[in-house]
């Protein structure tokens, strides 16, 4: 392959550029070259340009927060209000004190 390694010692036979990134996989079949770590989490998106590293889910709902440290999965609007309830459970969205009297009407409106 022209890579001035002898065949017996070539890990990466018929591939001229072996291991150019020193991740262990032939930059013949090497989905991620110039990435030596790759894809950790296994999501498909090479770890050079993964904005959730070690999280396979990413951001499920593209609120911009990455799924294993997202408090609201599946909600992309999370906590507008700041309550601690996330707005796809929150039955007085928009009113941090919610119904804080229990008269069933939120304190807000």
């Amino acid at each position: 392959d022209g890579d001035g390694i002898c065949d017996g010692f070539d890990s990466c036979l018929g591939d001229g550029l072996n291991d150019a990134d020193g991740d262990g996989i032939c930059d013949g079949v090497d989905s991620c070259m110039g990435d030596g770590l790759n894809d950790g989490d296994g999501d498909g998106i090479c770890d050079g340009v993964d904005s959730c590293l070690g999280d396979a889910l990413n951001d499920g709902d593209a609120d911009g927060v990455c799924d294993g440290v997202d408090s609201c999965q599946g909600d992309a609007l999370n906590d507008v209000d700041g309550d601690g309830i996330c707005d796809s459970d929150d039955s007085c969205q928009g009113d941090a004190l919610n119904d804080a009297d229990g008269d069933g009407i939120c304190d807000g409106v």
